[in-house]
């Protein structure tokens, strides 16, 4: 099939699609391992301990990331394996491989969304951790002033990027709908 012809460009951009989603699968899967044997090579390394030691005490938020850190690791690591299996049989034209494409799709664009709240409650946490009376004086008022500065370029900047996120992907999962593409499917 020519690349010329629609559905030559059709079976281009669902290749091209799935490559490229393959090799953020292969990078995310590498990452999770990485992770996780950093977990193993630092044994008993305790986080939490470590910032109490310095006198930091960390929000509950983080708290509970901290004790449940290898078990997000592990769902992270699922969902690139899921990634990465959605990718392959895309690539071979299988439509379950194109649906469960679409559900990450869409998966990925909520989460992002699901992660405004939380990088907020990130500067609460922050400001909580100045110590008592910091706030009254000149550099505790430059360090909140710095910190609401960031929080709002932060939540600025994650909110675009959730947005232009949503988009590509509800591109992307309208693309893969059509029934020129639905047609390459068995």
């Amino acid at each position: 099939m020519s690349s010329s012809t629609p559905s030559g460009s059709v079976a281009t951009f669902i290749a091209a699609t799935a490559k490229l989603s393959l090799l953020v699968a292969v990078l995310s899967v590498l990452w999770c391992l990485l992770q996780l044997l950093l977990v193993v090579l630092l044994g008993r390394f305790d986080p939490m301990d470590w910032l109490l030691r310095h006198g930091l005490s960390p929000p509950p938020s983080l708290q509970w990331a901290l004790q449940y850190a290898l078990a997000l690791t592990v769902a992270m690591l699922l969902s690139s394996l899921a990634l990465l299996a959605v990718s392959w049989a895309m690539l071979r034209h299988r439509e379950w491989g194109r649906i469960g494409f679409i559900v990450l799709l869409v998966v990925v664009a909520l989460a992002n969304f699901a992660m405004l709240p939380l990088l907020d409650g990130l500067f609460d946490a922050m400001r909580a951790m100045l110590p008592a009376g910091f706030a009254a004086t000149e550099e505790g008022r430059q360090a909140l002033a710095q910190l609401q500065s960031g929080r709002w370029i932060a939540l600025s900047g994650s909110g675009i990027s959730a947005l232009l996120v949503a988009a590509l992907h509800g591109w992307l999962a309208f693309k893969l709908c059509r029934p020129q593409v639905r047609a390459l499917f068995r």
